[in-house]
């Protein structure tokens, strides 16, 4: 099988659209490692494209996986991968600012005090899927937003915080007040008493964005930060009520988006809402900016079926882009009403497994703040 059939039959397997390019990304995303995260984390493709290329090379004895999951080439496959002229993928992003291109140097009292104050935070649980990000991460947002202007005397939402990012904002002691909208009860009172102790201007309620944006947030806002799901539906959705908490033209939203659960197809139909229905401009995409602690819950929570995936993940393989965007004249947000929509599972989704139902009662397990 060449690498156009192996593209083809990943897209029969999964629904997923493939290209040859995304084939020799995973080629040489293993030719630089063995380890499956690794290669996920290098080849920036959707999780189930990288893990059925990885089967396809494994059912036709180019690659062979040992007993601890690590994956090398066969001779076969050392002669197929020489004879498509395909290189080990090599990293030259900066060990400094691990890519965001942002130095932290000024905040180095903020990363030592957001690790104190936030020692206790509770632990992510799989009921919300939630999987936070590192300090350094946390304070590469903090830097971001105040860069561009949009945190030092403004009032900020946080749609969803397992990142506690609204903790480290009223620590930074820029902004002028932040309001967080988290579903995790937990979450809301961890981050009310942390403000409450330690004097930051940060207040929390329980919140679930398919319900509509309290009256009293309508039009509220300078700035808003969330990680939102990545069906269409619900990224729409949490645009929606962001933009709508927003109180104008010039105003800011900061959010992530993978390439694991959401392929260069769907960013394209994102960022056509983006542009066309919200108005707004996309001004930054930041490449790999935010980078995950490993949840404790993960290999449960994906699929069993191949042996190489189920492998604990030596690295914070989990990452996502930074977009930031802008408010136009004329800018939208959504009708403030209650929208149901699908938040959780589709083809590219992380707990999808290609071939199974996902019960709609499991579903609720699945929430990405």
């Amino acid at each position: 099988m060449d690498i156009k059939g192996i593209a083809e039959e990943v897209y029969r397997r999964t629904g997923i659209e493939t290209t040859e390019r995304d084939v020799e990304k995973v080629l040489s995303g293993l030719a630089g490692s063995s380890h499956f995260w690794e290669v996920v984390c290098a080849a920036r493709k959707p999780f189930s494209v990288v893990a059925e290329i990885i089967e396809i090379l494994k059912q036709t004895k180019l690659v062979k996986v040992d007993e601890q999951g690590d994956i090398s080439f066969t001779p076969e496959g050392m002669e197929f991968l020489n004879s498509s002229r395909i290189a080990p993928r090599k990293d030259y992003t900066c060990p400094a600012c691990e890519g965001r291109g942002i130095g932290l140097e000024k905040l180095k009292e903020l990363l030592q005090k957001f690790d104190e104050v936030t020692a206790d935070r509770p632990k992510a649980i799989i009921d919300y899927d939630q999987g936070f990000v590192t300090t350094r991460t946390v304070a590469g947002r903090i830097a971001l937003m105040a860069g561009r202007g949009d945190l030092e005397g403004k009032k900020l939402l946080v749609l969803g915080d397992d990142d506690l990012v609204s903790v480290a904002a009223g620590l930074s002691g820029m902004p002028a007040e932040v309001v967080v909208m988290e579903i995790d009860d937990r979450l809301v009172e961890y981050i009310n008493n942390k403000a409450a102790k330690f004097g930051l201007p940060v207040k929390a309620i329980k919140y679930d964005f398919r319900e509509k944006l309290p009256e009293e947030y309508v039009g509220y806002f300078h700035t808003f930060t969330t990680d939102p799901p990545e069906t269409l539906e619900a990224l729409e959705v949490c645009m929606g009520r962001g933009l709508t908490g927003l109180s104008g033209e010039g105003c800011a939203g900061y959010f992530g988006l993978t390439r694991t659960e959401a392929s260069l197809k769907k960013w394209n139909l994102f960022q056509q809402l983006l542009v066309g229905k919200f108005k707004v401009a996309i001004t930054d995409i930041i490449d790999d900016f935010n980078h995950y602690v490993n949840w404790d819950y993960l290999l449960e929570s994906i699929r069993d079926d191949y042996t190489f995936v189920q492998v604990k993940p030596r690295l914070n393989w989990y990452r996502s882009s930074m977009y930031r965007i802008e408010t136009l004249s004329g800018f939208k947000g959504m009708e403030n009403r209650s929208v149901p929509c699908e938040l959780y599972v589709d083809k590219e989704a992380l707990i999808y497994r290609p071939g199974k139902s996902v019960d709609k009662e499991k579903k609720v397990r699945y929430i990405k703040n």
